[in-house]
């Protein structure tokens, strides 16, 4: 392989541990979530929390757990590769969405993963990660609008709701076309 073309091989697999990151998030995948860090990683979220990436993830599920959805989004990639090493900056964006007595309040924010990355055994993961927050807002949102005010043109047409865990369609659709292999 030419180096054009392992290096464009290497962006691309680091690139698909960051959105793992973010999938298993929120489809609350512990085991997923998980690997993508290196056996011993470690993570910074600054005052909210710094260990190692299990301590982090045994941290951080049971206040996932407890809101009503958990959206992470990433962009703005950019990526540095040194041999089998790498160091990346990734902008994101996270809803978090909590129920309250009147509806639901959203916790949204912005910041950056910086990453450094190893290849061990041919596998990228996150060997540390800081986590930088750049901003935050909160909205109380109320009751939640359903559509009802949009007339449905399929009424009969069944409805895939979101899962927050394995039975999410999402699931059964990259299985079924080989590329949502559980990866460790």
């Amino acid at each position: 392989m030419n180096d054009l073309v392992q290096e464009l091989a290497d962006k691309q697999a680091i690139t698909e541990v960051i959105y793992t990151y973010a999938r298993g998030l929120d489809r609350m995948d512990k085991d997923m979530t998980l690997s993508c860090w290196h056996e011993g990683g470690t993570d910074n979220h600054g005052a909210l929390f710094n260990g190692t990436a299990e301590e982090f993830v045994t941290w951080l599920w049971p206040i996932h757990a407890a809101m009503e959805l958990t959206q992470h989004t990433i962009n703005n990639i950019l990526i540095e590769l040194d041999g089998d090493r790498a160091g990346t900056e990734a902008y994101y964006t996270v809803y978090l969405r909590t129920k309250t007595d009147d509806g639901f309040t959203d916790i949204v924010g912005g910041g950056r993963y910086c990453d450094t990355f190893e290849r061990i055994d041919g596998r990228w993961a996150i060997r540390h990660r800081e986590s930088i927050g750049e901003w935050v807002q909160t909205i109380e949102v109320g009751a939640v609008d359903t559509g009802d005010d949009i007339p449905p043109s399929a009424p009969d047409n069944m409805i895939i709701e979101p899962r927050r865990d394995r039975q999410d369609y999402s699931y059964s659709l990259l299985k079924y076309i080989g590329i949502g292999k559980d990866k460790k």
